[in-house]
């Protein structure tokens, strides 16, 4: 379960994005205004880290970041660093991209590999928790065949706790879904595959 804050974020996640995707190679394909188009989010068995993946989309492409916040710097994940930014109720938070996270490594083998479920979002209203309505459903879809890493920089092969899971940084909604498990991201009008079992 995941407790959404109503605070405002200083920088914002898009504004400290920014500046980092513009020296990611495989987000170059972003032009023009960058929305949030979806998140999802997982949970961390120890209540510590956050886990949030954000579908960022812009001039007709759509790509995938996966963030974990923390309450201080992690040694040996300085050059996945994002960047800071302060939360009125949490404090300074620190932002990694995910992809060499102990914590998101683990979650996203669980839901590649098991099915695991996103983790249910709520905010606090007079004392009761309220469910938020997700912006996107994750599908967990079992194949025969696993996917073969390719040296490409919009497939990241991830060194998980359970064996190796391709994440996919560029989404493609029209790509037919590649692996022997596949996970999959599903709006109303698109479904879009975001890792699979390398």
């Amino acid at each position: 379960m995941a407790l959404i804050y109503d605070v405002t974020l200083r920088p914002s996640k898009l504004d400290l994005l920014i500046p980092w995707l513009a020296e990611q190679p495989w987000a170059e394909g972003l032009d023009g205004a960058l929305e949030r188009a979806a998140s999802f989010r997982f949970d961390d068995p120890e209540g510590e880290v956050g886990v949030e993946t954000l579908l960022i989309g812009a001039g007709g492409a759509l790509v995938q970041v996966p963030l974990t916040y923390r309450g201080a710097p992690v040694e040996g994940l300085e050059e996945h660093l994002v960047g800071t930014l302060d939360h009125p109720a949490l404090g300074q938070r620190w932002v990694y991209d995910a992809v060499a996270d102990p914590v998101y490594l683990a979650a996203m083998a669980d839901a590649v590999l098991d099915g695991a479920p996103q983790a249910g979002q709520f905010h606090e209203v007079d004392g009761e928790l309220v469910e938020i309505e997700p912006t996107v459903s994750l599908e967990w879809n079992r194949r025969n065949r696993r996917a073969s890493a390719t040296v490409r920089t919009d497939v990241v092969e991830l060194a998980t706790p359970r064996g190796p899971v391709l994440l996919f940084r560029v989404l493609d909604p029209r790509a037919a879904a590649l692996g022997r498990t596949a996970l999959l991201a599903s709006r109303d009008d698109w479904t879009a595959q975001v890792a699979a079992a390398g």
